[in-house]
């Protein structure tokens, strides 16, 4: 067995200098061969329960929480708020009104022998009311307004004090985030080294490599523990010596790769910014500051005077009246200086607006540049659990090809992706930050959302799930089991045990099942439970229970009773009520419920079946059209996409390749993400399928050989892996005709018409194919003489 060593494979200087260590050829007749197997299977478990840098159970609510943590709160809002808003009241209170008085006293200072004094002494009191002036009820009011502006922008300035005290907080927490991610990975590393290490000194003593070799595994190891302190201090540091990081968590679950949309980004840039709210709030302050009542007074007033005569007599009398002033000026207006304050403020700040969108841009570039990065390593990450599912599965099935050492070091290399793609997710989420910092902390999500990194690389369009029935799951080793399904991309499967299958296999397999993190569902397709009690119904879920299952799936079909015409709305209607009780008990039981249905069941009985399930499979067999299945899956798809699985038979396609691409067509046109295989023996049979009907087979096959007297041809209408009521068949395709029923490469194919030679069968093909329901019939050729033909 090779295997090659690799450092991590970093864009960080860390490993940058790193020499893999040599090949190295190890043979089961290795002394410490058993030991390594062992310490590699260790290995593998550990790895499949390992938390990937990138889930699809991403939680966009934690992302909205880690970008809206407040470290830092403005101590002094309160007492400054309540500062100025006591001096607002006041002045808003102040109507103008002064009580006024006057006294006066007149005498002779004897400068004059003629001195005419009038009264000898006056005095009054009054109501003033200054509507403007200074300290008038007008002028008041204004400055109560110039006040609340004021405040206003001292209110913004703070806050985005406040909001670059945050930031700095927030872009060392994320840092702290990612880094207990990136000490996990490390942690893991670690061991797996030191593992290495040991086999790489086993082979040092019996000569197998050079000391260098171990110095090489060793100095990369060396080099982990070095990261994992220096990650280990900054943490440790950043969680003690700020209070504000006490109570936080260290570990975000399932946050994913987000992307940036530009122009969500820029409209929100226009409304939200810091730049666009500033200008409102300053431009507005200065319009209300230079709003001036400067010079004019009118002030109305009523007295009561009270005088003495030179006689010494007294005068009381009442007066009113109204004094005024208007200024005279000769410079510029309040306005125009207003309008040059606001030139002023709009020059000084065009060039920092300028900066901040350069700020803005460079941001959303350098995250852009990130994602181009990040896709590089995530296909490589991609390989190489590519190359780790083919090394488990030449484990599982005991295959010479599995290679221990080669294992290990795929899963190191793994683990050195894992970091990078850990350290560039944390770049993208620090400029995601600043992005939100110029937009003044909007929502991340109303300008991101989250990258479906594993859609690039799944092999098949769709979540997968699968059918198998009894027969197959009792023949099938559970190695070779497991293997297909890791293979097929199956993460639930609809599995019908049967009772001939030993229930040491069953609990084997729903254990292994869940290792793997593949939900298991109790297929129960018996249409008993139509008619059954409610205490039947619930005896034979419970087995489902009892047995460990994570769900329990119905396939009962009233459509296949005999008298299915007569009482359809009975049947549908009982169909509906044990869906409901089906419903209330896995309920009960915190179980799933899901169901399959036919594609033709009326639309007011499929939303009470919506209803009551958690998922509805949609058994979309006879076409291999896309246009066809969607035209019948139109009506489910309307009520609910999301709970809506398509299912699919293999025997309705020429080949593999023919039943993803209307997969795919399929998935791209609805809103349907679920698919489910009827049924996993007819995947294995598939690849052994062929077709006259395609046309370069029909070339080749005329270019190469002449239709053989004792050969004949039939048009096949329908296929199964196992033999069906030809009447039930006739029925489903609303045909006429005697079914012809070939079984062959597996396969019970139901035929129509018998042709002597290929140019008349394909002629009836092609009128056939025009049909919708048929359109995609093909025609199989059959010896007479090696066939059994009913």
């Amino acid at each position: 067995m090779f295997a090659s060593f690799s450092q991590q494979s970093s864009a960080q200087s860390d490993d940058s200098d790193f020499v893999e260590p040599a090949v190295v050829n190890i043979d089961k007749g290795f002394p410490g061969y058993a030991h390594i197997v062992a310490y590699a299977d260790s290995m593998l478990t550990m790895h499949y329960q390992l938390h990937d840098v990138y889930s699809e159970a991403y939680d966009t609510s934690q992302v909205n929480q880690l970008y809206s943590l407040h470290f830092l709160s403005d101590s002094l809002k309160e007492s400054f708020d309540s500062f100025y808003n006591f001096r607002i009241k006041r002045l808003k209170q102040d109507y103008g009104f002064r009580i006024s008085g006057y006294y006066n006293y007149n005498f002779k200072p004897g400068f004059a022998d003629e001195e005419d004094v009038y009264y000898k002494q006056r005095f009054y009191l009054g109501l003033d009311w200054n509507l403007l002036g200074n300290g008038g009820f007008l002028a008041n009011q204004m400055q109560a307004k110039e006040l609340e502006s004021a405040l206003k922008v001292e209110q913004f300035d703070r806050s985005q004090q406040v909001a670059r005290d945050n930031f700095l907080y927030r872009y060392n927490y994320l840092i702290y985030v990612f880094n207990s991610e990136k000490l996990r990975l490390i942690a893991d590393r670690i061991q797996l080294l030191q593992g290495l290490e040991k086999i790489y000194r086993e082979l040092f003593y019996i000569r197998r490599v050079g000391w260098e070799e171990v110095l090489k595994v060793r100095g990369l190891e060396s080099r982990m523990k070095a990261i994992q302190r220096g990650y280990n201090d900054y943490n440790y540091q950043l969680a003690h010596q700020l209070p504000a990081y006490e109570e936080l968590p260290a570990e975000k679950d399932s946050l994913p790769f987000l992307d940036v949309d530009p122009v969500k980004m820029m409209a929100l840039y226009e409304t939200h910014s810091v730049d666009s709210l500033k200008d409102a709030v300053y431009l507005a302050n200065i319009r209300t500051k230079y709003k001036s009542l400067e010079g004019w007074m009118i002030r109305p007033f009523i007295r009561y005077n009270f005088q003495q005569g030179v006689n010494d007599n007294w005068r009381k009398y009442g007066s009113a009246g109204l004094s005024a002033a208007v200024p005279l000026r000769f410079g510029p207006s309040h306005n125009r200086i207003a309008e040059a304050a606001e030139v002023l403020y709009e020059a000084k700040e065009k060039n920092k607006v300028s900066q901040r969108k350069l700020d803005l841009f460079n941001y959303f570039y350098d995250h852009q540049y990130k994602k181009y990065q990040l896709f590089e390593f995530y296909f490589k990450r991609a390989q190489i659990e590519e190359r780790i599912r083919k090394q488990r599965a030449f484990l599982l099935l005991k295959s010479p090809a599995f290679s221990p050492v080669q294992l290990l070091t795929d899963i190191d290399q793994k683990l050195a992706v894992e970091t990078e793609l850990t350290d560039l997710k944390k770049e993208m989420y620090l400029d995601i930050l600043k992005i939100q910092s110029v937009l003044n902390d909007v929502p991340v999500t109303s300008f991101t959302k989250p990258m479906e990194m594993d859609e690039y690389v799944k092999r098949f369009a769709g979540k997968r799930s699968v059918y198998i029935w009894s027969k197959t799951f009792c023949q099938m080793d559970m190695q070779t089991l497991i293997a297909d399904l890791d293979m097929n991309e199956i993460r639930e499967v609809l599995l019908s045990p049967g009772k001939s299958c030993p229930d040491a296999k069953l609990s084997a397999f729903l254990k292994q099942a869940k290792a793997e993190g593949i939900e298991v569902h109790d297929l129960i397709g018996n249409n008993q439970l139509l008619f059954d009690s409610t205490e039947q119904i619930n005896k034979r879920l419970q087995e489902a229970v009892d047995k460990g299952f994570d769900g329990i799936h119905l396939d009962v079909e009233p459509q296949a009773l005999p008298q299915w015409d007569s009482l359809k709305e009975e049947y549908l209607a009982r169909l509906v009520d044990l869906y409901s009780k089906a419903h209330a008990f896995a309920d009960s039981q915190h179980l799933k419920l899901s169901v399959s249905i036919p594609v033709f069941f009326p639309e007011n009985y499929l939303k009470e079946i919506y209803r009551n399930a958690d998922q509805v499979f949609l058994m979309a067999y006879g076409s291999n059209r896309p246009s066809t299945i969607i035209r019948r899956i139109s009506e489910e798809t309307t009520i609910d996409p999301q709970k809506t699985v398509l299912a699919v038979r293999p025997g309705d396609f020429v080949n593999r390749l023919q039943m993803e691409a209307v997969i795919e067509k399929v998935l791209d046109s609805t809103r349907v993400r679920r698919v489910a295989i009827h049924d996993l023996k007819a995947i294995h049979l598939m690849a052994n399928v062929q077709s006259l009907g395609d046309t370069n087979v029909v070339k080749e096959y005329l270019a190469s050989n002449k239709p053989k007297e004792k050969s004949v041809y039939h048009l096949q209408v329908f296929s199964a892996d196992y033999k069906l009521d030809p009447e039930k068949v006739k029925k489903e395709l609303d045909l006429d005709e005697s079914l012809i029923v070939v079984h062959k490469n597996g396969y019970y194919k139901y035929c129509i018409r018998t042709f002597d030679s290929l140019q008349k069968g394909l002629e009836v093909m092609k009128k056939f194919r025009k049909i919708p329901r048929f359109s995609g019939v093909f025609l199989v050729k059959t010896d007479v003489g090696r066939q059994s033909v009913n």
